[in-house]
């Protein structure tokens, strides 16, 4: 397979970025019949390693846009980098740095004889080398293809397995740039009448930074979250986790519970039966907070159905179903399916992976702690959750979650856009970055605006 970083077939062109207040402006001036701007939506946005060896005793939502890609064969891969590598005719100019302005602040933590720091303003990455287009914060290796080009801003040391231009941080939003009264725009405000919420809203929309995002670019090892020990994540199908130093799994069927579906009988029963009795690799292990036997040997018209279409049956039923399924390092290859059972009306216990024995899943890896990280089913969200390690310790290595899910990272194409947090990690092959969102002390443009619309 070839390294996208070769594939330059498809040449793209990176659009402009609009300038975000300007239709807020329009729909004060001219009256949201001919400009209609959600600005008054929330937004909401969701939610591997330098390697750590465990004593034996040590136990340790969101809305994102989907990429329309609009291609016409699957071997032309969006991991297409000629968008990034149009030359900057202006040279960019960040060498002055003001820490009381919003800024952004990327450490490497790991895997560095001198930690590094990075920030990022208004501008872009201070001294940053990079001299083509791009607005975005590219992260990546050294890119040897062409002596005259610069695409990366952050470069990580050499590694074969990390991209030339492996992910990006989009965060031109952030710092809200342009937040310019236009004189005509002022005078408008004072004679029309807002009323106070309006006028808390756009003040909020101008004053307040906006989200950061990260975004995958086909890398050939992914790019991961930090999942925390204290805040949970929403699973969903499809979606890849890594732990320890080469053991990953895959969401493969997340089903929550639906009151309006069926209850329990004979043929859920009966399913459960088979696939525990499966041969080899298709074997599952179950996992309920139930510890009873199953009362139902397989039916006939079950034992011919394939595993796709029992999933398909169990989602006819109101009772709460996760599939993990697990391969690398450690992993028993006859217990890498896994099921588990929720409750209909109460959260169900913490279903432990981990070293240790006692485990529900247990991968025999000394980079896996004993207690790894927990599943559970939740009512509160309602969904099934992931957390990291024990509710009061995070795990040696961490658990992280890749912004691919694995149908993108099969085929090596670009993850969706993915809203990262103040002290966010990222994992690129055993790099760590820590990403730190400052809003800063000193009085801007939005400032002024607030103060302004609220006289």
């Amino acid at each position: 397979m070839r390294n996208f970083d070769e594939e330059n077939e498809i040449d793209l062109i990176e659009e402009d970025i609009p300038i975000v207040n300007e239709p807020i402006f329009q729909w004060i001036s001219f009256g949201d019949e001919q400009y209609h701007y959600n600005f008054l939506d929330d937004i909401s946005m969701l939610r591997h390693d330098s390697i750590y060896f465990e004593e034996e005793d040590n136990s340790r939502l969101f809305r994102v846009p989907r990429i329309q890609l609009g291609l016409s064969s699957s071997r032309e891969k969006p991991q297409n980098i000629q968008k990034y590598l149009q030359k900057r005719t202006i040279p960019i100019q960040n060498q002055q740095f003001d820490l009381r302005l919003p800024h952004i602040k990327v450490t490497q933590l790991r895997n560095m004889n001198i930690c590094h720091e990075y920030f990022i303003n208004e501008f872009g990455l201070q001294d940053s080398q990079k001299n083509t287009n791009s607005v975005d914060i590219l992260i990546g290796r050294l890119f040897r293809q062409n002596k005259d080009i610069i695409p990366i801003d952050i470069v990580l040391p050499e590694d074969r397995v990390i991209s030339r231009i492996h992910c990006k941080i989009v965060c031109n939003d952030y710092f809200r740039k342009d937040q310019k009264l236009d004189p005509l725009h002022a005078k408008v405000l004072k004679l029309i009448q807002i009323p106070s919420i309006i006028k808390f809203r756009i003040s909020q929309f101008l004053e307040k930074p906006k989200i950061v995002q990260i975004q995958d670019l086909g890398s050939i090892c992914g790019t991961y979250l930090r999942i925390l020990k204290q805040k949970p994540c929403l699973l969903q199908k499809d979606q890849k986790f890594s732990v320890g130093s080469a053991t990953w799994f895959n969401i493969v069927f997340n089903h929550t519970y639906d009151s309006k579906l069926k209850q329990r009988d004979p043929e859920w029963f009966s399913i459960i039966k088979h696939l525990i009795s499966l041969k080899q690799s298709q074997k599952h292990e179950i996992h309920m907070n139930e510890n009873q036997p199953l009362p139902f040997e397989p039916l006939d018209s079950i034992k011919n159905l394939t595993v796709s279409d029992l999933y398909k049956k169990l989602s006819e039923y109101q009772i709460p179903i996760l599939v993990v399924k697990l391969q690398g390092q450690g992993v028993d290859n006859n217990k890498s399916l896994n099921l588990f059972i929720g409750n209909t009306e109460t959260d169900t216990t913490d279903f432990f992976v981990g070293r240790g024995a006692e485990n529900n899943i247990k991968i025999n890896s000394n980079t896996i702690s004993r207690k790894q990280c927990r599943i559970k089913y939740s009512q509160k969200y309602p969904g099934w959750i992931i957390n990291d390690g024990l509710e009061d310790r995070e795990s040696a290595n961490g658990t992280w979650i890749n912004l691919q899910t694995a149908e993108q990272s099969e085929k090596k194409i670009e993850s969706n856009l993915i809203q990262i947090q103040h002290n966010d990690e990222i994992k690129i092959s055993d790099f760590i970055l820590k990403v730190e969102l400052f809003k800063g002390t000193k009085q801007g443009n939005g400032h002024i605006i607030n103060q302004f619309l609220h006289d």
